[in-house]
Protein backbone atom coordinates (compact mmCIF):
# COMPACT_ATOMS: atom_id res chain seq x y z
CA UNK A 1 0.00 0.00 0.00
CA UNK A 2 1.17 3.58 -0.97
CA UNK A 3 2.17 6.31 1.63
CA UNK A 4 -0.51 8.27 -0.03
CA UNK A 5 -3.22 5.76 0.35
CA UNK A 6 -2.53 4.63 3.71
CA UNK A 7 -2.55 8.49 5.25
CA UNK A 8 -5.95 8.68 3.40
CA UNK A 9 -7.36 5.57 4.34
CA UNK A 10 -5.39 6.22 8.28
CA UNK A 11 -7.63 10.31 8.04
CA UNK A 12 -10.86 8.56 6.92
CA UNK A 13 -10.46 6.24 9.89
CA UNK A 14 -9.42 8.95 12.00
CA UNK A 15 -12.83 11.10 11.11
CA UNK A 16 -14.85 7.71 11.75
CA UNK A 17 -13.40 7.42 15.33
CA UNK A 18 -14.34 11.06 15.86
CA UNK A 19 -17.58 10.79 15.03
CA UNK A 20 -18.29 7.77 17.10
CA UNK A 21 -16.70 9.81 19.90
CA UNK A 22 -18.51 12.94 19.21
CA UNK A 23 -21.91 10.76 19.59
CA UNK A 24 -21.21 9.50 22.67
CA UNK A 25 -20.35 12.23 23.84
CA UNK A 26 -23.36 13.99 23.07
CA UNK A 27 -25.15 11.01 24.52
CA UNK A 28 -24.08 11.25 27.79
CA UNK A 29 -24.96 15.16 27.75
CA UNK A 30 -28.64 14.67 26.22
CA UNK A 31 -28.92 11.73 28.66
CA UNK A 32 -27.83 14.07 31.49
CA UNK A 33 -30.16 16.88 30.08
CA UNK A 34 -33.16 14.21 30.52
CA UNK A 35 -32.39 12.60 33.55
CA UNK A 36 -31.82 16.06 35.79
CA UNK A 37 -34.79 17.87 34.06
CA UNK A 38 -36.87 15.05 35.37
CA UNK A 39 -35.59 13.65 38.61
CA UNK A 40 -33.20 16.88 39.99
CA UNK A 41 -29.47 16.21 40.75
CA UNK A 42 -29.97 14.59 43.82
CA UNK A 43 -31.51 11.62 42.23
CA UNK A 44 -29.78 11.28 39.23
CA UNK A 45 -26.78 9.24 39.41
CA UNK A 46 -24.00 8.43 36.83
CA UNK A 47 -25.27 4.80 36.52
CA UNK A 48 -28.60 6.68 35.72
CA UNK A 49 -27.28 8.88 32.90
CA UNK A 50 -25.16 5.83 31.20
CA UNK A 51 -28.38 3.54 30.84
CA UNK A 52 -30.42 6.45 29.60
CA UNK A 53 -27.62 7.32 27.08
CA UNK A 54 -27.39 3.29 26.50
CA UNK A 55 -23.38 3.46 27.44
CA UNK A 56 -21.80 1.92 30.18
CA UNK A 57 -20.68 4.01 33.04
CA UNK A 58 -17.20 2.76 32.35
CA UNK A 59 -17.61 4.49 28.80
CA UNK A 60 -18.63 7.54 30.70
CA UNK A 61 -15.56 7.96 32.63
CA UNK A 62 -13.46 7.86 29.87
CA UNK A 63 -15.16 11.43 28.76
CA UNK A 64 -15.89 12.83 32.13
CA UNK A 65 -13.98 12.67 35.00
CA UNK A 66 -16.86 12.63 37.92
CA UNK A 67 -20.31 13.53 37.61
CA UNK A 68 -19.60 17.13 38.54
CA UNK A 69 -17.53 17.54 35.59
CA UNK A 70 -20.78 15.78 33.63
CA UNK A 71 -22.92 18.58 34.80
CA UNK A 72 -20.70 21.53 34.16
CA UNK A 73 -20.22 20.10 30.84
CA UNK A 74 -23.73 19.77 30.40
CA UNK A 75 -24.97 23.16 31.41
CA UNK A 76 -22.09 24.44 28.95
CA UNK A 77 -23.83 22.23 26.31
CA UNK A 78 -27.02 23.42 27.00
CA UNK A 79 -26.55 27.24 27.49
CA UNK A 80 -24.68 27.38 24.37
CA UNK A 81 -27.55 25.61 22.81
CA UNK A 82 -29.50 28.85 23.42
CA UNK A 83 -27.34 31.33 23.31
CA UNK A 84 -26.33 30.67 20.11
CA UNK A 85 -29.76 30.42 18.60
CA UNK A 86 -30.56 34.06 20.52
CA UNK A 87 -27.43 35.81 19.34
CA UNK A 88 -28.03 34.41 15.69
CA UNK A 89 -32.31 35.38 15.68
CA UNK A 90 -31.25 38.45 17.08
CA UNK A 91 -28.19 39.62 14.71
CA UNK A 92 -31.19 39.07 12.00
CA UNK A 93 -33.17 42.37 13.59
CA UNK A 94 -32.76 45.23 11.74
CA UNK A 95 -32.44 47.06 15.19
CA UNK A 96 -32.51 46.61 18.69
CA UNK A 97 -36.10 46.08 19.40
CA UNK A 98 -36.50 43.65 16.47
CA UNK A 99 -33.65 41.79 17.16
CA UNK A 100 -34.55 41.44 20.69
CA UNK A 101 -38.19 40.33 19.39
CA UNK A 102 -36.85 37.68 16.86
CA UNK A 103 -34.68 36.58 20.13
CA UNK A 104 -38.45 36.22 21.87
CA UNK A 105 -39.87 33.88 19.37
CA UNK A 106 -36.68 31.73 18.92
CA UNK A 107 -36.68 31.13 22.95
CA UNK A 108 -40.06 30.11 22.31
CA UNK A 109 -39.66 28.00 19.72
CA UNK A 110 -36.66 26.23 21.74
CA UNK A 111 -38.55 26.16 25.11
CA UNK A 112 -41.50 24.69 23.54
CA UNK A 113 -39.75 22.34 21.62
CA UNK A 114 -36.91 21.12 23.52
CA UNK A 115 -38.58 22.44 27.54
CA UNK A 116 -35.84 19.98 28.80
CA UNK A 117 -33.19 22.39 27.85
CA UNK A 118 -35.04 25.29 29.95
CA UNK A 119 -35.44 23.09 32.94
CA UNK A 120 -31.88 22.13 33.32
CA UNK A 121 -30.56 25.01 33.07
CA UNK A 122 -33.20 26.56 35.38
CA UNK A 123 -32.06 23.62 37.93
CA UNK A 124 -28.36 24.21 37.09
CA UNK A 125 -28.30 28.20 37.64
CA UNK A 126 -30.26 27.58 40.85
CA UNK A 127 -28.04 25.18 42.62
CA UNK A 128 -24.71 25.35 44.14
CA UNK A 129 -23.27 24.38 41.07
CA UNK A 130 -23.32 28.06 39.35
CA UNK A 131 -20.25 29.91 40.11
CA UNK A 132 -19.75 33.59 39.30
CA UNK A 133 -16.79 32.23 37.04
CA UNK A 134 -19.66 29.95 35.02
CA UNK A 135 -21.83 33.14 34.58
CA UNK A 136 -18.68 35.41 33.50
CA UNK A 137 -18.21 32.48 31.01
CA UNK A 138 -21.85 32.82 29.04
CA UNK A 139 -21.88 36.64 29.52
CA UNK A 140 -18.77 36.49 27.68
CA UNK A 141 -20.32 34.23 25.04
CA UNK A 142 -23.57 36.70 24.58
CA UNK A 143 -21.59 39.56 24.90
CA UNK A 144 -22.93 40.54 21.40
CA UNK A 145 -26.35 40.93 22.88
CA UNK A 146 -25.47 42.21 26.11
CA UNK A 147 -23.27 44.76 24.32
CA UNK A 148 -26.20 45.91 22.30
CA UNK A 149 -28.82 45.76 24.77
CA UNK A 150 -25.42 48.51 26.41
CA UNK A 151 -25.82 50.71 23.50
CA UNK A 152 -29.98 50.58 24.14
CA UNK A 153 -29.39 52.38 27.27
CA UNK A 154 -26.55 54.97 26.91
CA UNK A 155 -28.20 56.39 23.49
CA UNK A 156 -31.55 56.20 25.11
CA UNK A 157 -33.74 53.38 24.04
CA UNK A 158 -33.85 51.31 27.40
CA UNK A 159 -34.13 52.39 30.56
CA UNK A 160 -31.21 53.37 32.05
CA UNK A 161 -31.23 50.74 35.09
CA UNK A 162 -28.73 47.81 36.51
CA UNK A 163 -28.92 45.04 34.15
CA UNK A 164 -30.87 42.42 36.01
CA UNK A 165 -33.98 44.89 35.94
CA UNK A 166 -33.81 44.17 32.49
CA UNK A 167 -33.54 40.54 32.33
CA UNK A 168 -36.83 40.37 35.20
CA UNK A 169 -38.76 42.56 32.45
CA UNK A 170 -37.08 41.56 29.46
CA UNK A 171 -36.01 37.84 28.88
CA UNK A 172 -37.55 36.23 32.22
CA UNK A 173 -40.70 36.08 31.28
CA UNK A 174 -40.22 33.86 27.93
CA UNK A 175 -39.03 30.95 30.71
CA UNK A 176 -42.41 31.52 32.86
CA UNK A 177 -44.49 31.50 29.77
CA UNK A 178 -43.28 28.58 28.63
CA UNK A 179 -43.66 26.98 31.34
CA UNK A 180 -47.77 28.21 31.51
CA UNK A 181 -48.17 26.28 28.01
CA UNK A 182 -46.33 23.63 28.64
CA UNK A 183 -49.00 23.45 32.05
CA UNK A 184 -51.98 24.33 29.77
CA UNK A 185 -52.64 27.60 30.92
CA UNK A 186 -51.36 30.05 28.22
CA UNK A 187 -51.71 29.60 24.80
CA UNK A 188 -48.10 30.16 23.27
CA UNK A 189 -49.42 31.29 19.64
CA UNK A 190 -47.50 34.01 17.69
CA UNK A 191 -50.59 36.66 18.53
CA UNK A 192 -49.63 35.89 22.27
CA UNK A 193 -46.08 35.58 21.85
CA UNK A 194 -46.05 38.93 20.12
CA UNK A 195 -48.51 40.63 22.69
CA UNK A 196 -46.23 39.26 25.48
CA UNK A 197 -43.15 40.94 23.56
CA UNK A 198 -44.60 44.28 23.18
CA UNK A 199 -45.22 44.33 27.21
CA UNK A 200 -42.11 43.68 27.97
CA UNK A 201 -40.71 46.11 25.55
CA UNK A 202 -42.68 48.58 26.85
CA UNK A 203 -41.68 48.01 30.08
CA UNK A 204 -37.85 48.43 29.60
CA UNK A 205 -37.95 51.31 26.90
CA UNK A 206 -37.11 54.32 27.76
CA UNK A 207 -39.97 56.87 26.87
CA UNK A 208 -38.73 60.02 28.00
CA UNK A 209 -36.84 59.80 24.28
CA UNK A 210 -39.61 58.84 22.22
Amino acid sequence: MSGKRYSEEFEALSRQMRQRDDSKRIAFLEATVREVADHGFSATSVGKIAKAAGLSPATLYIYYEDKEQLLLATFYYVSDQVIDAALDSFSRGKDLREGLRRQWHTLFRIGLERPELFRYHETFTHSAWMTPEIQARNESRAANLLNAVDQGKQSGLIKPVPFPLLETFMFRPVYHLVQRCLQGSFEGTDEHIELAFNMAWDAVADRRNT
